[in-house]
């Protein structure tokens, strides 16, 4: 049996039917010895994954790994193995494996002579496929014959091509497919010499018979525009964006409910609305829809329904009680400090990337970070499912993110019980944290009333006035150890004057970094000024955060946080740790100190 027989017997025209799987090994045997190097090549070949756009093609294994392995790729195609290829009768290859092979000489040799059987090939199918009536798989295919048709400037396939679009548009169901009818048309849009103005009546004809498909509806507006753009119609490019603008905010109105996720779609249809107003020259109807979007905005926080979680911590609380046994003041606060720690950098790290590879359907979409008043402040875009420290950038930012729950568990539950049994123990005096401050090199010299000041309210429970001080003060400390180990925290401008550089600059400072704890600068950059993180410091000076939010477990984190920083350099508190013997015992919590009592209570 002839090598083409065997493959026209396994392979058939089917869509998608090609695969690797195809060739068994035990077909080798059918066939002669000198043509199983084929085989083999062509199996190889079939296994290769393809991403096609209206410009071109991009193979690619069909799996990898984050170690490395893969499945077969187009770089394991050899000089010799192009020869094979080459040498090859294409009339005889079955008709999917005949626009692949010609496709990667094509693409990758950039065969002339090869070209017109890929496209042709192509189009076969096409025809084909599209003529059972069903368009998945079909758009790939048309892709490849216009795109190569028209590279190697093949008019009689592209003629061919042209007349059966202006057929289907003429004659077709173009409501029928839309998504297919409006991808065939942005194909075509983007070749030179094609009159789009024949697309113009489709358009129209899909965006008034789609009112309730945003997506329909949206597509046909966008490539309308494209299209008037390309026929030199500015000013009905301009007038098109504006109904679509139009549309936008009709649909958002619509599309309110007394539902979460509702309003939340709603938000980001009112936002392209806006974007759209300001990019078309009407800058009063974007603030008019941008006023309605805070109105809107507004009412998220309302509608969320929390995840209500009761919790036992009755395990919290005697370990708390056990380990404050018998303490002064003094130790009481330094035994607070030791329940609270600076986490790692490579122990975020590696919860991060375990997280995404244990659960990875849950990472595949970015996270919006919502504020008090419902409006997205930031959005944290996933991390790459194959290889999550591409970008190490992004990673940080996730760590971030990650260290914050952990933080707001930790606020929540340890510090707020730790603070209530110290009130509940001592009767306070502004003084007796004097102990903190005095004499201690890290506070920068004049802040130590401040410092102290702003502990003492923490400590009595004052947070919205503690946070307003520790956050600013805090910030000045650590861009007052930057300075004295040699790093510049100001800038330049080219008139000469000098302006302060922003915290998260400070942070990155190389000599920082290379003078001081690289775990405890990453938690107060987290908790003072990454939007991924608690943000503290910003929105404090822009005086936006709400007294509420001062009590909540991450600002409760980020108090004990500048106490446990002030201990480490403070003299007072290294004689009395050294000093003191009940310091030296410590009892660990039980793991199952925190119980969950009902997980939700909305069930």
């Amino acid at each position: 049996m002839s090598i083409y027989e065997l493959l026209n017997m396994i392979i058939t025209n089917k869509r998608f039917e090609l695969s690797s799987q195809l060739f068994i090994d035990e077909d080798k045997e059918r066939i002669d010895e000198a043509d199983v190097p084929i085989f083999d090549l062509l199996k190889n070949i079939a296994s290769l994954g393809r991403r096609t756009h209206n410009s071109g093609i991009e193979f690619h294994p069909m799996w990898e790994l984050a170690d490395g392995r893969r499945s077969f790729s187009i770089e394991d195609i050899t000089d010799d193995d192009y020869e094979i290829l080459k040498s090859l009768d294409f009339q005889k290859l079955p008709l999917t494996l005949r626009a692949l092979v010609a496709d990667i000489l094509w693409t990758e040799k950039k065969d002339f002579s090869i070209s017109q059987i890929a496209s042709e090939a192509y189009w076969e199918l096409f025809q084909l496929w599209y003529n059972e009536g069903d368009n998945i798989g079909t758009l790939d295919m048309i892709r490849r014959a216009v795109n190569i048709s028209v590279q190697t400037k093949q008019q009689p396939l592209y003629s061919k091509i042209c007349s059966w679009l202006n057929g289907f548009l003429s004659h077709g169901d173009v409501n029928g497919d839309v998504f297919f009818t409006l991808r065939i048309m942005e194909l075509f849009a983007e070749i030179k010499d094609y009159d789009v103005s024949l697309f113009l009546p489709t358009l129209d004809s899909i965006i008034s018979s789609n009112y309730d498909n945003i997506a329909k509806t949206e597509q046909a507006y966008e490539l309308k525009t494209q299209c008037l753009y390309k026929l030199k119609k500015n000013q009905d490019a301009t007038s098109n964006n504006l109904s679509l603008a139009k549309y936008y905010v009709e649909f958002a109105e619509k599309t309110l409910e007394k539902d979460i996720q509702s309003n939340m779609r709603a938000v980001s249809i009112f936002q392209k609305a806006i974007m759209l107003y300001r990019n078309n020259g009407e800058p009063q109807q974007a603030e008019k829809v941008h006023k309605r979007l805070v109105e809107v905005q507004k009412e998220i926080p309302r509608n969320m329904v929390p995840l209500s979680v009761e919790l036992d911590l009755k395990g919290v609380i005697d370990c708390i009680k056990v380990n404050m046994e018998g303490l002064t003041f003094e130790e009481s606060i330094l035994r607070f400090t030791r329940m609270i720690s600076f986490e790692r950098q490579e122990e975020i790290k590696s919860r991060v990337i375990t997280e995404q590879r244990e659960h990875p359907l849950s990472h595949l979409w970015q996270t919006n970070i919502i504020n008090s008043q419902g409006q997205t402040v930031f959005v944290l875009p996933p991390l790459d499912i194959q290889n999550p420290e591409k970008d190490q950038k992004l990673l940080e930012l996730h760590m971030h993110q990650n260290a914050l729950e952990k933080q707001k568990m930790v606020g929540d539950i340890w510090v707020a019980n730790i603070l209530a049994i110290i009130r509940e123990k001592f009767p306070f005096d502004d003084s007796m944290t004097e102990f903190l401050v005095k004499d201690n090199p890290i506070i920068p010299k004049g802040r130590e009333r401040i410092f102290q000041s702003a502990i003492n309210m923490f400590l009595r429970g004052e947070y919205f006035e503690a946070m307003h001080i520790l956050a600013p003060q805090t910030e000045n400390l650590f861009r007052n150890i930057a300075k004295d180990v040699g790093g510049l925290t100001v800038t330049l401008g080219n008139d000469g004057s000098s302006m302060e550089k922003v915290l998260g600059s400070i942070f990155n400072l190389q000599e920082l970094l290379d003078c001081y704890d690289n775990d405890i600068l990453f938690t107060f950059k987290g908790l003072l000024s990454e939007q991924a993180g608690a943000n503290i410091r910003n929105e404090i000076a822009h005086g936006i955060i709400e007294e509420a939010a001062c009590s909540s477990g991450a600002c409760l984190y980020f108090g004990a946080a500048v106490i446990k920083l002030l201990t480490h350099t403070s003299v007072p508190c290294f004689q009395i740790l050294k000093s003191s013997e009940k310091l030296k015992k410590f009892v660990m919590p039980s793991k199952d100190a925190i119980k969950i009592i009902q997980k939700d209570k909305t069930q």
